[in-house]
Formats: structure tokens, sequence, C-alpha cells
């Protein structure tokens, strides 16, 4: 008899493997040696399908690096092909993320070793290359096997999955370009956030990821086409693409967005500049004249962390409203839409900014406004600028950087406004920054700690990537599959749960 058999393996140094964890650097040659173990054995047809979930899916990405003859196929969830800019975006370290997870996973005896390595290297290095999957390096030329990628909007790796999804099907072997395929609900890890999309989901999940798994998997090795291989999967080959993603929107019975669409691709957008005036308003129009906005940024009194793609403490899209009342959180709103917008695809902010201390953060965040006054998260990005210029600034010298503030698709509802804030603190998002320019692991780094004077300079814009609604067509055909495969929908959520509590599945 013939049949699937299923072989689970922790990292080294977690759960129930031996060895000391070493921050992925070895996971590409111990998964090689795993599935060339499972090959030699006289059960085995030899054909290896491959099944990552968040800090495992890190492990998978980085079989890449050895690309095993016997890896057939590869089912990645909530996860990422790159370590650095997950956890330091911007340069910004992200404290609750790493630390608690270090804490909770890796042996307490090793948790701090692997914590202080991290912070050794807060600025891009080699020592990240193991980690960091790259289409400069070829390191995506390798793939010649299908893959499927489950990704959330307000997911802790989102960024880095939808790099990988890129190098898998614009930079693989040429005759495997088109075996790649992406879907993107609304949580990832956040699980907690399923309450704000409550419409077409459950639980705000889908059970499609899971029946093209399935899906995947036999048609690896049948030999059959993707979309002939399965009964359940079969009446729907013709209607689901290789890109379906949840398009989000408000949490109101008439919001514009909170559908599935199913695309070829992810569709074209126009970057839309929208400016940050010295008065507050968000024009598309220039400033005709200069200006600029300030505000003081005390380390001892952070912004708190509302929200957003975190994993250990609040997640999703909250209200902003309280932070937004400090005097060191400034912001910036449109006035009020006429018809619906529709973004998606990448975020960032282009900022000028000055600083009387000889390095500050800034943090960015995105917006929607309702009219009844909540200032939903809808993303964020972060600059930290000694880890951005790599240098002291000069006080009150002028800079261009940049944002990165990750990607969604988001429908602003009409008589919503969009709305930009920025600080130079969130925490416990992101380790408090004392000003002076000391490194994480300098034994000096809260010797001193200074009050920062930040300015932000009228020509600062955030660009947005703006889509027309024909671009997204909601695809009724995934709400009937939720309605006929509920349960298994259920199933996604315990395995986004399980993701979400370490567990480790490979």
């Amino acid at each position: 008899p013939k049949g699937f058999c299923s072989i689970g393996q922790d990292m080294r140094g977690t759960k129930m493997s031996g060895g000391r964890f070493s921050i992925w650097h070895s996971d590409a040659d111990d998964g090689a040696r795993t599935i060339e173990y499972i090959s030699e054995q006289v059960w085995s047809s030899k054909s290896v399908l491959s099944f990552g979930a968040s800090a495992d899916g890190l492990a998978s990405y980085t079989l890449l690096d050895t690309a095993p003859q016997e890896l057939d196929s590869q089912f990645i969830i909530f996860s990422s092909s790159q370590g650095y800019p997950i956890i330091f975006p911007g340069g910004a370290y992200r404290h609750s993320l790493a630390d608690n997870w270090m804490a909770d996973t890796v042996r307490s005896f090793e948790s701090q070793r692997c914590i202080d390595e991290v912070q050794e290297n807060e600025q891009p290095g080699d020592w990240w290359e193991p980690l960091n999957m790259t289409v400069a390096n070829d390191d995506y030329k390798v793939v010649r096997w299908p893959s499927l990628h489950w990704a959330g909007w307000y997911d802790i790796f989102l960024v880095g999955q939808l790099i990988a999804f890129d190098g898998y099907r614009n930079h693989a072997d040429p005759e495997h370009l088109n075996d790649v395929k992406i879907f993107i609900d609304p949580l990832g890890h956040c699980q907690e956030g399923a309450s704000e999309f409550p419409t077409n989901t459950v639980m705000g999940r889908s059970a499609l990821p899971l029946l093209m798994s399935y899906e995947m998997y036999m048609s690896t090795v049948t030999g059959q086409p993707f979309g002939n291989a399965t009964k359940e999967f079969l009446p729907y080959r013709h209607d689901i693409k290789d890109v379906t993603f949840y398009v989000l929107g408000a949490l109101e019975d008439d919001a514009a967005g909170n559908y599935w669409t199913t695309l070829d691709s992810f569709p074209d957008f126009t970057p839309t500049k929208f400016y940050l005036s010295e008065t507050g308003e968000m024009t598309r129009a220039e400033p005709s004249t200069g200006g600029q906005r300030t505000y003081k940024a005390d380390p001892a009194n952070p912004v708190p962390s509302l929200g957003g793609s975190n994993l250990f403490i609040a997640c999703g899209p909250h209200d902003q409203s309280e932070n937004l009342e400090r005097d060191d959180v400034l912001t910036w709103e449109t006035e009020p839409l006429t018809e619906p917008f529709a973004i998606t695809g990448p975020m960032h902010a282009a900022l000028q900014v000055k600083s009387d201390q000889v390095d500050t953060d800034f943090f960015v965040k995105i917006m929607d406004v309702y009219p009844t006054g909540e200032h939903k998260l809808i993303q964020e990005g972060a600059v930290r600028m000694r880890n951005t210029i790599f240098r002291d600034m000069e006080p009150n010298s002028v800079y261009d950087v940049n944002a990165d503030m990750w990607n969604t698709s988001y429908v602003f509802s009409t008589n919503h406004k969009i709305a930009v804030s920025i600080s130079s603190s969130n925490y416990p998002r992101f380790s408090i920054n004392p000003n002076n320019g000391k490194s994480l692991l300098d034994p000096d780094l809260w010797s001193s700690n200074f009050t920062a004077t930040n300015e932000i300079l009228a020509s600062s814009h955030v660009v947005l990537p703006v889509v027309s609604l024909g671009d997204l067509p909601r695809s009724h055909v995934i709400e009937e599959i939720n309605e006929k495969y509920a349960e298994m929908a259920s199933l996604g959520v315990m395995v986004a749960e399980a993701a979400r509590n370490g567990m480790a599945i490979k």
C-alpha cells in the first residue's frame, strides 16, 4: 500500500531537539540532512513534501541554500525568507517579538545568548546572510518545485513572505515560474484580530489554502496537473488564480472592502504621493512653501504600542486615537473621501527630518479615520537613524530617510479619511532609543538619555499604491468554499494558533 508518511522535526536546540539553537544558521544543512535521511528509508519514494509554519517556515526557506534533490514541493505558512528586515525594520529593534520569542521557545539557559547575538548584529552584515534569501545572490534560481505561500496582512512576517513569493515566482528555475501560488488572509499570526474581519471569512480565515495545499501535494505525487489531482479542488480549478488575497476594509456593514479576490498576479498600481503639510493636512499637492512640524521625544515617556503586526502584544487594526492626543505624536489627515479609495501594494514614507540629538527614531503609521472618529491602524514603518545612515547625526542637519511601511490591500470607504502619524517611540513593539547613539549592547546604553527635539519638514510625503476597484474583482467562489468547508477553515484557525504558540511543524 502507498500513502503519506509524516515526519516532524524541531529546530536544533528547541522543544524536543538537542544541540544549541543556531538562530537558523544551521537549518539549511539540518533540513537537507533530514531530507536525505527520509530518502534513504526503505519505505520512502524519495519524494519529500515540506511544510513549515512560522519559525519553522524560516527554516524551510533556508533550504534554498542546499536545495535537496528530493525536495518536491513546499507549503510555507506565515513566515519569511528574510531575517534582518523582520527583526530590524528600518534598523529599529522589534523588542517584543524578538525577546519574547527567544524566551518562549529557546531553552532558558540559551535564550539570553541568542538575544545578545541578534542585538550584536543590529546593522546589516554577513551574519544575516543565512537568513536572507535574495535575488542578488541568485538564491531563488535553485527552486525547481511547486510551492504555496500562506501569508497575512497583519502578520509579523508579511514583507519577508512577499519577497519570497516574488523570488519563487520571478527568479526561480524558468520551468517552474508558474508553479508558485500565494494566499493572503487578513491576520497571519494575529488571530485575535478576527473580530475586525467577520465579513466573508471564517474567524478571519478561509478553507482555501488547505484545499490548495492538498491539491499541490497530490499533484506532486500523482503527476496530475494542478487543479486535476483532487476531487475537492476540481470544481474550482478555473476560478482560483495564482494570487489570492482578502481586500481589507472598515468594520462597517456597508464598507467598500472586506471580500476576497483572486488574480493571475498582483495588480499594477500607481505610486501616489501625499504630502505632509506644516498645518497637518495630507494633500496630493506639493506644498508651495517650506515649513516644518516639531515635537519633543522623551525616552522616559515612550508612546505605547497599539496593535499592528505583533505576536506577544496586542495585534491588528487597533484604534490609535488615544496616542494621537499626545504632544509627541504628529498627525496629518486628508479631507473626507468622496468615493471609495483603493490601495494594493507596498507603501513607504519619504521623510525629510532634523533632530538636535546624534540619534533618534521615526515611526510612521497609516490609518483609516472613521466618520465616528476612530483611527484604525493599517500598517506602519520605522527608521532608527544610526542604523540607517550608519553614523551619528549632525544635530539640526536635514536628512532624507525612507520608512518602509510594508504592504496592504485596503479600500477606504466614502466619508472616511486617510491619516498618517509620526512619533519617535513605539514601545514595546520596538526598543526605546535613548537618543545617544549607543548600540543595543553598549553597557553604557542607558547611562545617559536625551529628550530629542525632532522636526518633520513639509516636503515629506507618503507614497500609496493606488489601484481602481476594478483591479480588485470580488471572488464569490471563495465565499462558497468557506461555506462548504467551514470545518476545514476552522482547522486553518487551529494551524494559525499552533504557529502563534510556537508549535514546531515542519
